[in-house]
């Protein structure tokens, strides 16, 4: 009965020597960051990749001549010439 303790203990000791030499290895502390490190380059990079596609199509829409007009007329409010533009104010609150 007593060679099985031993090799039980010796089994939890061998798990826990294999624990320590990996959580004090430089080694495998510097490899455990670099993959952090590139799971978080990667999502950035995905994001980015997003952002890109939406740039691109943002210069295509602005490349586009209505684009460009609906852009004028919405967002500064400009009118071709001999046009006439209506502003009515905004309905109060007790009007709807």
């Amino acid at each position: 009965m007593k060679p099985v303790r031993f090799k039980f203990k010796l089994k939890y000791l061998a798990i826990l020597a294999l624990a320590l030499l990996l959580l004090f290895n430089r080694g495998f502390r510097r490899l455990v960051d670099n993959y952090r490190e590139y799971h978080k380059l990667t999502v950035e990079k995905t994001q980015l990749e997003l952002q890109r596609g939406d740039l691109e199509q943002q210069l295509k829409d602005v490349k586009e001549k209505p684009a460009v007009e609906h852009a004028a007329r919405k967002e500064l409010g400009l009118i071709r010439p001999n046009e006439t533009e209506y502003r009515f104010p905004p309905p109060k609150e007790s009007d709807k």
